[in-house]
């Protein structure tokens, strides 16, 4: 991606200059192990605060809300207001070791919460707003204790938790399926895993994530994603077996067999390019400060900096000085991590108890120590809740979550302490964006994009909606495969794929100081038109050449419950049977049937019914005088339905009775005589 920098500095947006680079003590206790106030659910309160937690998860949500679940040992979810500066308990419950609640899998409902939780489970937001998580060490539906292998999804709109996938027991522990490398399956699953801590999801909204514990012990460096519209998991790289070893391969080039090996507990970002960067992370008894990154398109690992030595001191020069040579010491547990505006990658902290920020230019390869201090066992310093101050900062903790606000700022909440002592506070960190110095994001495009779809059928078309950010002025979208291959709209909508193939996706956005290139290869994937079906006739039965799935239409209109591979039809017009296949594709062909006479299922040749077909109105005659007394005569439909029915008695003489049933469906019907030593039974149909 090309880049535009100058040396032009952004200010966040709500904070003074004097604010910069400072910590601030935002909310929680200065005591460890605090056992927090809940409050009313739902209502949020100045007293309110969470409970100590350590390896809780955390979420913003679109109004800049912080949202945080979990953590040694609740279930509890919890939303932080910025403004009002107060915490809300919204959903789950205000103890420790709650069993889940998974009700039906696929089906929100209020009463669903995922049991407690904490070590490391996976936690993501979507493209939607939604929060997800997964595994970690925790309670099943039974109360039970594990590793846990639950899939779940929160919606903020409707405060509901929905059980997705996988399974509600952790004993014993769910063993990983692994299936066909990189085909998606029903039965596929990671299986239970922990400390697995931070992961990415891609431009389509898929969630990824890399590596963890798999039974307490085993380390694995698998990637695995979760296809959101199949709802099927995926192994998309790495190995099957435990502990594996790091290849390096060459410095900044990748390789097929190139793996971060077996580990857990790492920091992982998102560039700008949607590749997946981690760093560190570690194993029993070791910690790694090495920097990966997993290129989407090829999914080979690259080697990018940092030590091949387990433990390796790091290297730092001055605060704030930035060098390609410089790298953080060995830590795992550094969960702390986000991106900002720029898109430069974000650390806090880490195993050792340390307090260390740092951060990571991709756009040059370098890294900066920016806060903090270099020591392991880092002390504390709050200073006065709501003030910040340059002497502030949170002290050494690792398995603290983070995010960063709309606002430009950053958040931790909690962690572990030295002593095995737990937090509940909640600290802000104000970017400087002279340290590192940092370019005008105002010069970045960042193009970026939603589109209706990406998985279609030939002949479809498709919309694309504009999300850049820093006021492009021009767009050029490239649409190989499509009609119109490119367009110069914001918006374009009514792009056509007339064939089968997967197709890459470009937009080039400009803006005052240049133009940024996005390219998402094979994002669009267009699945064959099934062949057109045929028809056979046999009798009044309709029957479709096989398919997939069937669905029959009565002159353009769908027959409810008429979804099998034959059709019984019960009135002349135009049948079409629309067949599909397994991508959801369909195609379709259409008949048109004449029912020009019926014969009788039972009958009397001295009992006449005409006209037949009838628009409606028809004469029912007796012929001779054999029948006598009292008769019922019962018009039924096809479904056993009576529309008609009338009782008479008559003399042994010819005998004619008039039914006017013009406000009945057009259709089949039965006219059933009753006496009492005879049943007739004649058809009639009702025609247009």
């Amino acid at each position: 991606m090309k880049r535009f920098l100058t040396l032009l500095l952004v200010a966040a947006s709500t904070q003074s200059y004097c604010q910069m680079g400072e910590w601030t003590w935002m909310k929680g206790d200065m005591v460890p192990n605090s056992a927090g106030v809940f409050g009313t659910k739902g209502i949020s309160a100045s007293t309110n605060t969470p409970p100590a937690l350590y390896g809780a998860a955390l979420w913003l949500d679109a109004s800049n809300n912080i949202w945080l679940f979990g953590g040694v040992s609740f279930n509890t979810l919890w939303k932080y207001g910025m403004s009002a500066n107060e915490w809300t308990w919204m959903n789950g419950t205000t103890f420790n070791s709650s069993p889940g609640v998974y009700g039906t899998m696929g089906v929100p409902a209020a009463a669903n919460t995922p049991g407690a939780r904490g070590y490391g489970f996976l936690s993501w937001k979507d493209l939607n707003g939604d929060f997800w998580i997964y595994g970690g060490d925790g309670y099943d539906a039974n109360g039970n204790e594990g590793l846990l292998s639950d899939l779940w999804r929160y919606s903020v709109a409707t405060n509901e938790w929905t059980w997705m996938n996988g399974s509600n027991s952790a004993l014993p522990a769910s063993s990983p399926v692994y299936g066909t490398f990189q085909v998606p399956s029903a039965t596929n699953t990671p299986g239970g895993r922990e400390e697995t801590t931070v992961n990415w999801v891609d431009t389509a909204g898929n969630l990824w994530f890399f590596g963890g514990f798999d039974n307490y012990i085993n380390t694995k460096d698998d990637v695995w994603k979760y296809d959101v519209a199949l709802n099927e998991w995926v192994w998309m790289a790495g190995s099957s077996g435990p502990n594996a070893s790091q290849v390096y391969g060459t410095m900044g080039v990748s390789s097929p067999l190139n793996t971060p090996g077996g580990r857990n507990s790492y920091s992982a970002w998102n560039d700008l390019s949607g590749n997946f960067w981690l760093f560190g992370g570690g194993t029993i008894g070791s910690s790694y400060d090495d920097l990966w990154k997993l290129d989407l398109t090829s999914l080979e690992w690259t080697w990018m900096g940092g030590s091949t030595v387990i433990g390796a001191a790091g290297v730092a020069g001055a605060q704030c000085v930035s060098d390609t040579s410089f790298y953080p010491a060995s830590r795992s547990e550094n969960r702390a991590c986000w991106k900002d505006a720029c898109g430069n990658f974000w650390m806090f902290g880490g195993s050792g108890y340390y307090n260390d920020l740092w951060a990571y230019r991709p756009a040059y390869g370098d890294w900066t120590f920016a806060n903090g201090s270099l020591n392991a066992n880092a002390s504390a310093s709050y200073g006065q809740q709501g003030v910040s101050s340059p002497s502030n900062n949170p002290g050494g903790r690792y398995g603290s979550p983070a995010v960063y606000d709309l606002s430009g700022n950053a958040w931790i909440f909690g962690g572990h302490f030295n002593n095995n002592n737990y937090g509940n506070d909640l600290w802000r960190f104000v970017i400087d964006t002279t340290c590192p110095a940092l370019p005008n994001c105002s010069a970045f495009q960042f193009p970026s994009f939603l589109v209706s779809d990406t998985n279609v059928c030939e002949k479809f078309c498709i919309d694309f909606t504009d999300q850049s950010n820093n006021n492009p002025v021009a767009w050029l979208w490239l649409f190989p495969g499509g009609t119109p291959s490119a367009s110069t709209d914001q918006n374009p909508s009514q792009i056509c794929y007339q064939v089968p193939g997967v197709f890459d996706v470009t937009l080039i956005t400009t803006n005052a100081n240049g133009n940024d290139t996005l390219t998402l290869n094979n994002y669009i994937t267009v699945n064959p038109t099934p062949p057109f079906p045929t028809i056979t006739q046999a009798g009044y039965t309709l029957t479709s050449s096989s398919a997939y799935s069937y669905q029959w239409q009565f002159n353009s209109v769908n027959i409810p419950g008429a979804t099998n591979q034959s059709y019984t039809i019960l009135q002349t017009g135009y049948y079409t049977v629309i067949v599909g296949d397994s991508n959801g594709c369909a195609n379709s062909f259409t008949v048109y049937v004449l029912i020009s006479g019926i014969a009788d299922m039972v009958g009397d040749e001295n009992i006449s019914i005409y006209p037949n077909p009838s628009s409606g109105s028809f004469m029912v005659e007796w012929l001779n005088g054999l029948m006598a007394g009292e008769v019922s005569i019962d018009v039924v439909n096809t479904l056993g339905q009576t529309i008609f029915s009338s009782t008479k008695n008559i003399s042994p003489s010819p005998f004619k009775k008039e039914i006017d049933l013009s406000d009945a469906a057009r259709g089949v019907y039965f006219i059933e005589i009753k006496t009492e030593k005879e049943f007739i039974r004649k058809k009639i149909l009702i025609a247009e």
